[in-house]
C-alpha cells in the first residue's frame, strides 16, 4: 500500500460519518446512504488527481456525494430526495462547521443537536420538515400555511443560528 493510499484511507475514515449523515439527509434511507458513501469514496480515490492542495477535503467529498445522490435519484425516480437547491446549499453551509479538525465527530454532532434544540419552535419546525422529512420548500409551506419564501427564510435563519451556536460550543463556550 502506497503512502498516498494510506493517507486517503485515513481521510476517508475521518470523513465517513459526516458523509453518511449528509447523504442520509438527502436520500432519507440509511442503507442507500451507506451505498452512496461507498460510491463516493471509491470515486474520490479514483479521481484524487482532481483534488487541489489547499481545498477543503470535506467539501470536495460532499460535492461528489451530492452528484452520486442525484445520479441515484435519476436512476430511481420514486425515491425521495431533497432537490430544492436552496435546501442543499444550506446543508453545505452548516456542514462546513464539521470540516474543522479540532473536535471529534461525535462532539460536533452533539453540538449540532443541542443547537437545533435551542431554535425557536418555528425555526425548528422548518428544519424538521425540510431536513428531517425531506420536504421541498413548497411542501413545507403547505404544511405550515406559510409561503415557500418564508420557509426558505426560516431555514436561512436557522442555519445561521445553528452554525454560530455550534462554533461557540466547539470552542468551549456555551451558546
Amino acid at each position: 500500500m502506497h503512502t498516498s493510499d494510506k493517507a486517503f484511507g485515513i481521510l476517508a475514515q475521518q470523513h465517513r460519518e459526516m458523509l453518511l449523515t449528509y447523504i442520509q439527509t438527502l436520500v432519507q434511507d440509511r442503507n442507500l446512504a451507506e451505498d452512496i458513501v461507498q460510491e463516493t469514496l471509491v470515486a474520490a480515490f479514483q479521481h484524487l488527481d482532481r483534488f487541489r492542495d489547499g481545498d477543503n477535503f470535506g467539501a470536495w467529498l460532499r460535492g461528489i456525494a451530492r452528484n452520486k445522490a442525484r445520479m441515484n435519484r435519476r436512476a430511481h425516480a420514486r425515491r425521495a430526495l431533497v432537490v430544492d437547491s436552496r435546501i442543499v446549499e444550506g446543508m453545505e453551509d452548516i456542514y462546513t462547521v464539521f470540516d474543522r479538525p479540532d473536535s471529534a465527530w461525535e462532539d460536533k454532532l452533539e453540538a449540532m443537536r443541542q443547537c437545533v434544540a435551542k431554535l425557536t419552535r418555528v425555526l425548528r419546525e422548518a428544519v424538521r420538515l425540510c431536513y428531517e422529512q425531506g420536504l421541498s420548500l413548497q411542501d413545507a409551506a403547505n404544511r405550515t400555511l406559510a409561503s415557500a419564501a418564508a420557509i426558505g427564510q426560516r431555514l436561512h435563519r436557522a442555519r445561521t443560528e445553528i452554525r454560530h451556536c455550534v462554533e461557540i460550543r466547539l470552542k468551549g463556550g456555551q451558546a
